[in-house]
C-alpha cells in the first residue's frame, strides 16, 4: 500500500542530490573560507566542477549519500550554535578556532565513512574469492596503533598552538 512517507521512489535521484549537495557544499565552504577570494564565478564553476567530477565515480556517490545527513546534522547544531552565539552579543566571527573544529568534525566524519565504505567493499570481494585485507585492517584499528596516532595528533596540534603567534 502506497502512503505518503513512502519516499523508496526517491531512491532513483540519488545522484541529483549529492551532485547537488556537493556542488552547494563546496560553494558555501568557498565563500566562507575565501580561499579563492570573494569572486562568487570561480567559487561556483569550482562548485560545479567538483559536482561533476563527484558523479563520475560511484563510490563517491554512495560515500556521499551516506555520510550526508551526519553532516547535515553537524551543519544544523552549526546554525544552532550561531543563534545561540548571536543572542548572546557575539558571533562565529568571534571565534576563530570554532572553525577548525567544523572542519575536523567533518573530516572525522567523512573517515569514518570512508573507512566503513572500504572495509564493506573488500570484505565482499573476500567473500568473492578476492584479496584479504583483513590484517591491514587489524594492523590499522589496533588500540597501540590508534594510541600512537592520537598522540602524534596531540604532538602536532600542541606544536602548532604553541607556535601561533597571539
Amino acid at each position: 500500500m502506497a502512503t505518503f512517507l513512502d519516499v523508496t521512489g526517491l531512491e532513483h535521484f540519488t545522484n541529483i542530490f549529492v551532485f547537488l549537495f556537493v556542488v552547494i557544499v563546496i560553494y558555501a565552504t568557498l565563500l566562507w573560507s575565501k580561499i579563492l577570494g570573494s569572486n562568487n564565478f570561480i567559487n561556483i564553476m569550482v562548485g560545479l566542477l567538483i559536482g561533476i567530477f563527484v558523479l563520475f565515480s560511484p563510490l563517491s556517490i554512495s560515500l556521499i549519500a551516506t555520510t550526508a545527513p551526519f553532516i547535515a546534522v553537524v551543519f544544523v547544531f552549526l546554525i544552532l550554535i550561531n543563534i545561540v552565539a548571536k543572542m548572546l552579543g557575539a558571533g562565529l566571527e568571534t571565534m576563530p578556532a570554532f572553525r577548525g573544529g567544523i572542519v575536523l568534525m567533518i573530516a572525522i566524519i567523512l573517515l569514518i565513512g570512508v573507512g566503513v565504505k572500504i572495509k564493506t567493499q573488500y570484505e565482499a570481494e573476500a567473500e568473492q574469492g578476492g584479496k584479504d585485507l583483513s590484517d591491514s585492517f587489524n594492523l590499522l584499528f589496533n588500540p597501540k596503533f590508534m594510541g600512537i596516532v592520537l598522540l602524534l595528533a596531540v604532538a602536532v596540534f600542541t606544536v602548532a598552538f604553541m607556535s601561533a603567534k597571539g
